[in-house]
């Protein structure tokens, strides 16, 4: 049984949180230290944009910024999230901490089982969409909910939620997002393409259970999960000083700024990021 951190953020906004990942995973990278998982939320909401997508080309910007919300840029790759009323979990680990392959998709697997099992512990059948044997490619979309890929979790028979992950040599960062509910409204508004149907194809935890939930619930159902699936302990922890100076200077000078949001350009630490 091996031993882990566990951090419970407060809710904040999209440049902290994305600065707080990215500041637990360099200084793994760098110093070592436990391995971590993470959960959060975001306040006020916020969309995040894979590594390599152009602001431009998937969001309405005016409306962006007629309603105040902001988007961020990720480390990971894949499409845009509307980040809301939901939960989001991150794990900064090396490949030996979890007995991972050098295989991205099997890796995938295992680092997903925990999320399968609390899915498993509300009631449900979650599977990928690869091991459908209805399983069609979606088509090409800028909004990551409107498209279905081979490891895409399935709740009966449609999308819940991202995952993307990052590799740095035999370290390993990995995040995703849960929904407890989605306003399809707010998408259409935010969200260039047209994404007519897509209330048929997606869906959240409160429409599968049929009530409310809260941050507190589902994170326990996630830590319980996440402790049963990889026989691990937690330490209940908060971010090193270190980190939080790291997290300040990625916050300032990274992610609140217009040339990583629009053009994946940042001065601090560019070494790292290469």
């Amino acid at each position: 049984m091996t031993n882990w951190r566990l951090i419970i953020s407060p809710p904040c906004d999209a440049a902290t949180n994305m600065a707080i990942d990215e500041a637990i995973l360099q200084t793994y990278i760098h110093t070592g230290g436990m391995p971590t998982l993470r959960i959060y939320s975001w306040h006020p909401s916020a969309i995040s944009l894979g590594s390599s997508q152009s602001p431009v080309a998937a969001l309405n910007l005016s409306e962006c910024l007629i309603h105040k919300l902001e988007f961020i840029r990720r480390i990971t790759g894949g499409e845009a999230i509307f980040h809301d009323n939901e939960i989001t979990y991150s794990i900064v680990c090396s490949k030996s901490d979890l007995n991972l392959s050098d295989s991205v998709r099997k890796s995938f697997r295992i680092l997903t089982a925990f999320v399968f099992n609390a899915y498993r512990e509300m009631g449900f059948m979650p599977c990928f969409a690869g091991d459908t044997v209805t399983y069609q490619h979606g088509d090409p979309s800028e909004f990551c909910f409107a498209t279905t890929e081979k490891f895409d979790i399935l709740l009966n028979g449609k999308k819940i939620g991202g995952n993307a992950q990052k590799r740095s040599k035999d370290i390993i960062f990995q995040h995703g997002s849960i929904p407890f509910s989605l306003d399809f409204a707010k998408i259409k508004t935010f969200i260039k393409e047209d994404l007519g149907g897509i209330e048929q194809r997606v869906t959240c935890l409160q429409d599968e259970l049929k009530r409310r939930v809260s941050f507190k619930e589902v994170s326990r159902i996630l830590i319980e999960a996440f402790k049963s699936s990889y026989d691990i302990n937690f330490k209940k922890s908060i971010l090193t000083r270190a980190e939080q100076d790291l997290a300040h200077a990625l916050n300032e000078e990274k992610y609140k700024t217009k040339q990583w949001n629009y053009f994946k350009k940042a001065s601090i630490i560019k070494k790292e990021q290469d």
